[in-house]
């Protein structure tokens, strides 16, 4: 998990990234992985799945690596802390892996933690189910009430990101906007 993360840093710079995209470089990479990733823990799950996304992995080479990543991940969601379950969230969306069962984990492990989420988790992860088109009612409830207290923590592209979530997934939450609609 280690060297897909620091392949992850690495995708920041757009050139590396179209270099790093080439199925011929990471393929062997994303098979292995796939094959070892039982062993790797939430941690290592979680970050490779962030990684994944990051480089934009997608398509035939990858399938087998995100179909692991989903099993695993939604195995062990509920050994993954926030920053785990917020990012595994945004990786498969922005990925846009169709995902549900892990999903579903992800919502039943993280609702009841939304109170420890940072701003920045509790954006990401309303974010990532309107993203991936998950129907995640509760999840999208409990994320309002914890968020409107704390509107005062989050930046603005949060504020827009959770905003654009609840609009995109069709979730009502009067007193979310309201609270918004106030802060700004």
């Amino acid at each position: 998990s280690t060297c897909w993360s620091r392949l992850g840093r690495i995708a920041k710079n757009a050139d590396r990234r179209r270099l790093l995209q080439d199925p011929a470089l990471l393929a062997p990479l994303a098979r292995q992985t796939a094959a070892a990733l039982d062993d790797w823990g939430p941690w290592g799950v979680s970050a490779t799945a962030h990684a994944a996304a990051k480089l934009r992995l997608e398509g035939g080479p990858y399938e087998a690596l995100w179909s692991k990543l989903g099993t695993a991940a939604a195995a062990s969601a509920r050994d993954f802390n926030c920053q785990g379950l917020a990012n595994t969230a945004w990786a498969f969306a922005t990925a846009d892996v169709h995902a549900p069962a892990l999903f579903s984990a992800l919502a039943e492990e993280s609702v009841p933690r939304l109170g420890e989420f940072t701003a920045q988790n509790l954006s990401n992860t309303a974010w990532a189910f309107a993203k991936a088109g998950e129907p995640a009612p509760a999840l999208f409830a409990a994320v309002a009430k914890v968020a409107v207290p704390r509107l005062g923590e989050f930046k603005a592209q949060e504020l827009s990101n959770t905003v654009w979530a609840f609009g995109t997934a069709g979730e009502p939450s009067p007193a979310l906007f309201a609270a918004v609609a106030q802060e700004a």
